[in-house]
């Protein structure tokens, strides 16, 4: 099994970065800088090093890119703070987000048999057009389930569990506000993260989707890469209820 080596800061993002990937790999955590780092690189001898920008100190930067220089870096942080580090030629450079290290470190080590996880993003619309419409936009990227009201909605959630929720504020039957308290009613569903779409920009509309507990809105019609960015960044957050 191939082994990973995260180098940085030890929070949440990192702890949930590493519970994703030892699913299929080996995963330490190794301290930002010092001897003890660079003992655990010859002791562990990753296939691939994880290492944060940020916090890093540069002298585990130089050991790696002189001693560990065969080994892949995925690199999270900025661009700007990507070339700043001249040592070293990371395979990828990527925000410091669980869902886009956990890809970047999936698409490093292609040998290992592990393709980058879809996340699942289930679309509530009346209008059978948009879902349509979305399923093109988004379905290359993510798995999609499609549903044209709440209660249809409601019943798909026991067969695939979303990971986030694009939801119509403006339908016939349960509307938008009641579809989300209905998901919020199931224990098992409470903390999925929900989207509102909406083409209704006025300040009643807002306010009530910024009163509803919520991550957010995107106004129709939304541009892919729009949703794309909302939905990577929705399924990152706290878990909702």
């Amino acid at each position: 099994m191939d082994k990973i080596l995260l180098i940085g800061k030890t929070d949440s993002t990192y702890t949930q970065l590493g519970d994703r990937l030892a699913a299929h790999y080996t995963v330490r955590y190794g301290s930002s800088g010092g001897f003890a780092a660079e003992a655990l690189l010859s002791s562990f001898a990753p296939s691939l090093i994880v290492i944060r920008a940020a916090g890093t100190e540069r002298d585990i930067i130089r050991h790696i890119a002189g001693k560990h220089s065969s080994v892949p870096v995925v690199l999270l942080g900025t661009p700007e703070e990507a070339a700043g580090l001249t040592e070293l030629h990371p395979a990828a450079v990527c925000p410091d987000d669980v869902q886009a290290a956990y890809d970047a470190v999936c698409a490093a080590l292609p040998h290992s048999g592990v393709a980058a996880e879809k996340l699942t993003v289930m679309v509530i619309d009346d209008d059978a057009g948009i879902l349509r419409m979305m399923k093109s936009m988004i379905g290359g990227e993510f798995d999609m389930v499609l549903a044209t009201s709440g209660s249809k909605a409601l019943a798909l959630l026991d067969r695939k569990r979303p990971d986030v929720i694009l939801l119509d504020y403006e339908m016939p039957e349960m509307n938008g506000l009641e579809t989300l308290a209905a998901i919020r009613g199931k224990a098992d569903y409470a903390g999925i993260p929900v989207i509102f779409l909406t083409g209704a920009n006025t300040p009643d509309v807002v306010g009530s989707i910024q009163a509803a507990n919520t991550a957010g809105y995107l106004m129709k019609p939304a541009d892919a890469p729009d949703i794309i960015a909302a939905v990577r960044k929705a399924a990152i957050l706290p878990a909702f209820g």
